[in-house]
């Protein structure tokens, strides 16, 4: 039974349930309505209640499978949110071409095997096709350098 419960499938089975209870119960305030005029309710109610069935369902399935869970890798969780707080930070000092460059080779150490001249090709490709979509296509005043 142990084994059940901490298998990949009867975790993931449990956050669906935990969410579509979580929203079951925000949306419960809400009118309902019918199918024909739906009231505010009636679509996250729907889902909710979807998300739920759904959850059981792989809770279900997880006493056939019992894949354990991985262990946490806490680096990606470590260095992603770090390289977009850098983006924010040095986008308004220094432009779009520094702030792009770090973002892409700091979320590229969140893998351990990453290659950084591979990082360093990419950024280089793809921080001016970002810019160049935002500024020239899309018209958003970024600049691409600028030191203030």
């Amino acid at each position: 039974m142990m084994n059940v419960l901490i298998s990949k499938d009867f975790l993931a089975g449990i956050v669906c349930v935990l969410l579509g209870g979580l929203v079951l119960v925000v949306a419960s305030d809400y009118s309902f309505g019918t199918p024909r005029r739906m009231g505010p309710g009636f679509f996250p109610i729907t889902l909710a209640t979807l998300l739920l069935l759904l959850g059981v369902g792989i809770m279900l399935s997880s006493l056939r499978t019992r894949e354990r869970l991985a262990a946490l890798n806490l680096r990606p969780w470590l260095v992603i949110p770090a390289a977009i707080v850098a983006f924010a930070l040095l986008l308004p000092r220094f432009g779009f071409a520094p702030a792009g460059l770090a973002v892409v080779l700091l979320a590229g150490l969140a893998d351990r095997k990453a290659n950084k001249l591979a990082l360093t090709l990419l950024a280089s490709v793809l921080v001016p096709a970002v810019w160049g979509l935002f500024a020239l296509v899309l018209g958003v005043p970024i600049p691409f350098v600028t030191w203030s």
